[in-house]
């Protein structure tokens, strides 16, 4: 959890517009927007690099996306957001 709360700066390929911009994920705000462009910016890689899928699931309802970008990811939001704690965590096979 503690990298999940972590003080991040994104690499220029993600965050062109606002370069050097410290995101404090503790803060929800600021949590939501690095998230924000992550999914719409970033790879794959970027977003097992820089997102919790916990925490995704929290902001989601929250964040201001593209309708692209939420219709492909909304069948795994409602995925996660319907198993039990437990299977979501991954410890019950």
């Amino acid at each position: 959890m503690e990298v999940a709360l972590a003080a991040v700066v994104l690499p220029v390929t993600l965050n062109w517009s606002d370069y050097g911009r410290v995101y404090r994920l503790a803060n929800r705000s600021d949590r939501a927007r690095l998230y924000e462009t992550v999914l719409l910016e970033g790879t794959a890689a970027d977003v097992v690099r820089y997102i919790d899928g916990v925490l995704l699931v929290d902001l989601w309802q929250d964040l201001v996306l593209p309708a692209w970008v939420r219709s492909a990811w909304t069948p795994v939001i409602d995925a996660v957001g319907a198993a039990s704690p437990i299977e979501a965590t991954g410890l019950v096979s």
